[in-house]
């Protein structure tokens, strides 16, 4: 997939099921690469729902095989990486504390511990900061 993604959405005739209902017609979306116009995801065939459907589908999709693994063996390696980095669990632990007492907003607290991973360690293949932070 070279190219930016783009929901298209297009119109499916529902035949009547019996002789007392009518036919109608339903919007779905499929994604679409914009520059070379192929069709990246549209639910084999049968569309989303919806274009926030479709394109939350396709990032979960395309996640999973990016990384090759799944959230249960992303979440086993951070932990045992932890094992490994008591040390550094500690420091965040404490930086953690410090930012409760005087206040610090989550967000901030988490963009502080993000920046302190990524000054002091080389976060292994197949795993991200965030997933290290996820997985303490």
């Amino acid at each position: 997939m070279t190219g930016n993604l783009k929901a298209i959405p297009y119109t499916v005739t529902v035949p009547a099921e019996d002789e007392y209902d009518f036919d109608r017609t339903e919007t779905r979306w499929r994604l679409v690469d914009e520059t070379t116009g192929d069709i990246v995801d549209d639910a084999q065939g049968y569309g989303y729902r919806s274009a926030q459907a479709a394109r939350r589908a396709h990032g979960y999709k395309a996640t999973a095989r990016r990384r090759g693994t799944s959230t249960k063996s992303i979440k086993r390696r951070a932990q045992a990486w932890w094992r490994t980095h008591e040390q550094l669990r500690a420091e965040l632990e404490d930086m953690q504390l410090q930012a409760l007492k005087q206040g610090v907003s989550d967000r901030a607290m988490r963009q502080a511990c993000e920046q302190h991973l990524i000054e002091h360690v080389t976060v292994p293949h197949g795993l991200t900061i965030q997933d290290l932070i996820r997985y303490c």
